[in-house]
């Protein structure tokens, strides 16, 4: 009979050691029984009861076999892997298991914060006044955020004990109602959970396998850069963006919601995409955020499975969790109102300076197109939210059923259909360092990062421009006070977050507690509403100390974000040289082509004046101005326009100018456009007539 503990120190390199551009491509076995689906913390009802005999798996490596240690020497105070498998018979392993069985007893307490077990066992009513004391802070969260509705629910101790929502769905309407727990939010890209979930499925079956290179599936997909971003890169390193490809999202998604790239075209797009900067690979060698990787991998799905990427979510997740209030059809968000009543979503608004709302929509959502459905195109519920956070920990723990989740029971779940649970959370990984004092681990695994709290890594991928990044000197002092939890002792965090013009959404699951905690909304304007509302609910939920004063990180952030646009024209007025003539406009007219899309330079019919037009779209026309010799720019003269035009991603002057090249004879032969902050930019050939 065999025991197996896994050392975190040993198995999760702390970011304190770690460059961000180190390659961290380890593996974590993935161990049976009581430590099953995650490698060092299971939410014991009793420790020792918990060590329960081990068989021998592992995790499978492209290159090698990791194995489970033996019981630990003790000698310099670390725990050392010293005999493999093969080295090491059942029977020496449990005399020596038996001889350190109390300091495995010992390391455990270590690694898992016992006093939540104990602290946060409260009746559910003592756990909803803890909760409904901050809906005020909610609501003036929402007001200074300037977004019309946030919408929230939280699962404790496996139970649902909270939803709620704020502000109106439709702040124009003549009776504006809030958001109720079925109301629909774009994901954005909590979207790439369905991915990894999808693809967990398919492994599960033996129709793909995480170590194989996703190239395999797509003859089509040959990059022009690395070609081992087709031969080589798995779906474990495009899961955790470290597949090679670049992130060239705003020629798919351009201004005011429009979908560019048609499904037909993607595999276009992706081999066009740098998977490189200035000569130096992105291909496990740093962390590259890619949209277009979770795209590809949908493509995947459909080909493997047979199915459409739609279908597939609906039939394989969707149905079987009872999930009714998720949109990954066109018309589904024409249909989900009760009782045959208006739909019931939550569309983004924008408030203007006037305080007036702007309306927004987005093509996102739609069955047609697979890879941007899969990177930011689902749309959900904080109900179904919830439904999928208690599936994801139902499908992680063995000592856990769907009749304990009482959500799941509701919803007539009969077999949780998420699969390979603990690949996806803790299996491969990408570390995330980051600056705070505090210096606990994140890294980011299959569409979920992990983290260990307190850190600043709670706010990670947020809007929240101080929160979420590693921050200037400057700026340290203010962030690091604003981390929860300082002083509250350790607690495991798995997060998954979206951003868009539409709005912003978190959903964290805290798996010691078996808690969740899901926040919706729908507007983007200044800082983001739903980290913020998040983290009041954390603080709450856990009494963490010493309280953080959230108002006062909204305003600050509020601030920020406010000068954001001014900035941004500081910066492109400062660039902007217009003492030379402008050349004959005649010389930039025409069609360029690149990323599988036209960019088309004509005169406006009204004034003459030169005009780009996206894909010949007729609503996705905007006026060129003169910046700079052969430079013309095509940003929004106020902040308001950027707001209405759902700007808020192109956040780099020389995102919204173009730079026409011309050949030996002088004549205009192409244009470069930068997609990406400090990135190399791309070249539209000018096509002949």
């Amino acid at each position: 009979m065999l025991f197996a503990i896994i050392d975190q120190r040993n198995a999760y390199p702390h970011p304190r050691h770690l460059e961000e551009s180190t390659p961290h491509a380890r593996t974590i076995p993935e161990p049976t029984t009581a430590f099953r689906k995650t490698h060092t913390f299971c939410p014991f009802r009793n420790a020792t009861a918990s060590l329960k005999p081990l068989s021998w798996r592992s995790f499978s490596h492209p290159s090698s076999h990791l194995s489970i240690y033996d019981p630990p020497s003790v000698a310099d105070g670390a725990m050392v892997p010293r005999k493999t498998k093969s080295a090491m018979n059942d029977s020496e392993a449990e005399d020596k298991t038996k001889a350190y069985f109390a300091y495995i007893y010992g390391e455990i307490r270590k690694y898992l914060p016992f006093h939540s077990w104990t602290k946060d066992l409260q009746p559910t009513e003592v756990v909803d006044k803890k909760l409904e004391s901050v809906f005020g802070i909610i609501e003036e969260l929402r007001n200074i955020c300037q977004v019309p509705s946030i919408s929230i629910g939280v699962i404790h101790r496996r139970k649902v004990v909270l939803t709620h929502g704020f502000g109106a769905t439709d702040p124009r309407a003549d009776n504006p109602a809030p958001p109720d727990e079925e109301t629909l939010y774009t994901l954005c890209s909590i979207s790439k959970a369905f991915v990894s979930a999808a693809v967990g499925i398919l492994v599960e079956e033996g129709k793909l396998d995480w170590a194989d290179p996703v190239g395999k599936y797509v003859p089509e997909f040959k990059p022009n850069g690395d070609p081992r971003v087709a031969t080589e890169a798995t779906f474990n390193d495009f899961l955790r963006h470290s597949g090679g490809l670049s992130n060239p999202v705003i020629t798919m998604l351009a201004q005011q919601g429009k979908v560019l790239v048609q499904q037909r075209d993607f595999i276009e797009l992706v081999n066009e995409a740098r998977t490189d900067d200035r000569g130096q690979p992105y291909f496990n060698r740093e962390y590259q955020y890619s949209n277009i990787a979770y795209g590809l991998i949908a493509l995947v799905v459909e080909k493997v499975s047979g199915m459409r990427y739609a279908d597939f979510l609906q039939e394989r997740i969707l149905d079987p969790l009872g999930m009714t209030n998720t949109a990954v059809f066109k018309n589904r968000l024409l249909h989900n109102g009760k009782d045959g009543g208006d739909p019931n979503v939550a569309h983004a608004y924008a408030k203007l300076d006037n305080e007036s709302w702007s309306f927004l929509d987005h093509e996102w959502t739609s069955e047609d197109n697979s890879p941007i459905l899969g990177m930011v195109g689902v749309r959900s519920s904080v109900r179904d939210m919830m439904i999928f956070s208690a599936a994801v920990m139902e499908a992680w723990f063995d000592d856990l059923s769907i009749s304990d989740f009482a959500v799941l029971a509701d919803s007539g779940v009969r077999e949780n259909p998420l699969k390979q649970m603990g690949p996806i959370l803790n299996g491969y990984y990408w570390t995330r360092p980051h600056n705070d004092p505090l210096q606990n681990e994140a890294a980011y695994h299959l569409g979920w990062l992990r983290a260990r709290m307190p850190t600043c890594m709670v706010s990670w991928g947020s809007w929240n421009s101080v929160l979420a990044r590693n921050v200037t000197e400057a700026e340290k002092t203010f962030r690091d006070q604003s981390i929860l939890g300082r002083t509250s002792g350790p607690r495991l965090l798995y997060k998954s977050v979206g951003i868009g013009f539409c709005g912003t959404n978190c959903l964290h699951i805290f798996p010691e507690t078996q808690s969740a905690v899901v926040v919706f909304s729908n507007g983007l304007n200044c800082a983001d509403a739903a980290d913020l509302a998040a983290s009041a609910l954390i603080q709450a939920l856990f009494d963490l100390q010493p309280p953080v004063d959230l108002l006062s990180i909204a305003k600050k952030e509020r601030g920020i974000r406010k000068g954001q646009f001014q900035q941004i024209m500081r910066d492109l007025e400062d660039h902007r040289d217009v003492s030379a003539p402008e050349a004959n406009h005649e010389d930039y007219i025409g069609r360029y082509y690149g990323l599988a899309i036209d960019l088309v330079i004509r005169r406006g019919s009204e004034d003459g004046k030169l005009q780009l037009c996206l894909n010949n779209r007729k609503d996705a026309i905007w006026p060129l101005e003169y910046h700079n010799v052969d430079q013309y720019s095509f940003w929004p003269k106020t902040r308001d326009d950027w707001l209405k035009g759902g700007w808020l991603d192109w956040d780099y002057y020389m995102v919204g100018v173009l730079s026409f090249k011309r050949d030996v004879r002088g004549a205009v032969n192409g244009a470069t456009w930068v997609l990406e902050k400090r990135k190399e930019p791309y070249f539209f050939q000018k096509m002949r007539s």
